[in-house]
């Protein structure tokens, strides 16, 4: 997206998501919280690691856990498991891809699209796993997360909280030709063509928690509550590519899996201290 002239003059859509970040949150007295306001799209990829595979993915005493494990998995994936038993010792994975209008730091916004001349953007990639030091009760570790956010990996690596730098290159198909994006993390690409299809429908609240391992070995509990305005299915395909751990875990998946397409409403991040690990 091309940056736009005059920049001087906020649209009235910039200025209403910003308008949207005053509403007082719970979490704005105590615990770092990062807010993301008009999401411009947003999805997430579910698939199953190998058994084999999934503990070089994970931090050194973090073990995965099974999909037998795992309380809430998306329909497409427990059917797999219940038809096929064998990969009931399989993994659950995800990538989940949000790109916003506008985001805050505690209540204070850091960049938005017109400063940056595209959305701004987070990126998280988990494994089902236990172990993390976030808290016994977490069904995820966060293996990456990765911002294109303006200043805020700044204030991420401020609190200990690590990112990497991703970026969403988008193109946007015209009448009657798909929509491509492309996304490089730990060592593989993934590379999108599709199209919406359906009627798209109200948004649902969903709530996960990770455990996380950030900068000099802190460990910090991520809870990610996400309200779309609207969602709607996509179909098309996703290729994977690469030889890194991550590259071949979504490679031998029996199904990756590219949930409905959000746009609208918001996304919190609130970071709570876990219990210190040792090196």
């Amino acid at each position: 997206m091309a940056r736009s002239a005059g920049r001087s003059i906020p649209s009235l859509a910039l200025l209403a998501a910003v308008a949207l970040l005053a509403r007082p949150l719970a979490a704005q007295d105590n615990p770092p919280f990062w807010r993301w306001v008009d999401a411009r799209d947003g999805f997430c990829i579910w698939y199953l690691a190998d058994p084999a595979e999934a503990p070089g993915l994970l931090p050194a005493g973090v073990t995965p856990r099974p999909a037998t494990e795992i309380a809430e998995l998306p329909g497409i994936l427990r059917r797999i498991v219940q038809d096929e038993p064998r990969f009931a010792a399989w993994v659950p994975g995800l990538v989940c891809v949000g790109r916003f209008a506008v985001v805050a730091a505690n209540g204070e916004p850091v960049a938005n699209i017109e400063q940056e001349g595209h959305p701004v953007l987070y990126v998280l990639s988990a494994l089902a796993a236990r172990g993390g030091g976030g808290g016994d009760d977490l069904e995820w570790q966060l293996l990456e997360l990765g911002l294109d956010a303006g200043p805020l990996d700044r204030i991420g690596n401020d609190l200990e909280i690590s990112s990497e730098d991703r970026s969403l290159p988008v193109r946007q198909g015209v009448e009657g030709e798909d929509d491509q994006w492309s996304l490089r993390l730990d060592g593989a690409e993934l590379i999108w063509s599709g199209h919406r299809t359906g009627e798209s429908r109200v948004g649902s609240t969903r709530m996960m928690s990770f455990g996380y391992v950030g900068r000099r070995n802190s460990v910090w509990r991520i809870d990610l509550q996400t309200s779309p305005g609207t969602e709607q299915e996509q179909v098309g395909s996703l290729r994977v590519e690469g030889r890194g751990g991550l590259a071949r875990a979504l490679k031998s998946s029996p199904i990756r899996a590219v949930a409905a397409l959000q746009a609208g409403g918001e996304a919190t991040m609130t970071f709570r201290r876990g219990s210190s690990r040792t090196p």
